[in-house]
């Protein structure tokens, strides 16, 4: 196992470090988060990596999922059919007004443009649409040296923002409700949620949700 990743192949995905338990408590908790904000209707999930929340969230949307990866996608097209496809979303336009939700999990840190991609998703949500996701939270002591370590070990981490920014990012995108808050992870499958300003200080990602104008 390469101890350094610096490109999407298959050990990126499924390793004895990174494998996701499909049904995972972490899977959960983003699929009971999203629904908080929007129950049910047309999601999109960029890398999707395993295809885990995309299985749970099946319960209750009409999924669709993209990856640059096509060894991640190849390995659930026999689930999922057409409904995954293999697409850099730096390089594809995305239609305009199609989704209710979109989940970008520890995706936007890779990107060189970020802020193009948000600018995308918004446009690609329905009016009250909600995006929902996560970054490394570069903040603190505990943050900031929890992203110094995964940027070393995995190179494709290009744009790893203190949160000000990444709200600064949304907003311009029209986001106008936007909420902030903290995870931290317990190995692949497992997290535990932190809200209130103690989450700037002791969580390793920083979770999104942000919802279109109407």
């Amino acid at each position: 196992m390469k101890l350094i990743k610096r490109q999407y192949e298959k050990e990126y995905y499924d390793n004895p470090i990174y494998r996701e338990s499909e049904n995972s408590q972490r899977n959960q908790s983003r699929l009971t988060v999203l629904r908080e904000h929007q129950p049910s209707g047309r999601l999109l999930e960029i890398g999707f990596g395993q295809g885990g929340f995309l299985r749970l969230a099946e319960a209750f949307f009409d999924v669709e999922g993209m990856d640059v990866s096509s060894d991640a996608v190849n390995a659930i097209r026999p689930y999922f059919g057409s409904r995954v496809s293999v697409v850099n979303v730096e390089q594809r336009p995305l239609p305009r007004c199609r989704y209710d939700a979109i989940a970008v999990f520890n995706i936007l840190e890779h990107l060189r443009r970020p802020h193009k991609v948000i600018d995308k998703l918004s446009a690609a949500l329905n009016p009250g649409g909600v995006l929902i996701g996560s970054v490394p939270n570069n903040q603190s002591l505990v943050g900031s040296v929890a992203t110094l370590l995964t940027n070393f070990f995995d190179r494709t981490h290009v744009s790893t923002f203190k949160p000000e920014v990444w709200r600064r990012l949304f907003e311009h995108a029209g986001f106008r409700q936007i909420i902030l808050f903290g995870e931290v992870t317990i190995g692949r499958n497992h997290c535990k949620y932190l809200r209130g300003n103690i989450w700037r200080h002791l969580s390793f990602n920083l979770m999104f949700i942000c919802k279109k104008q109407a």
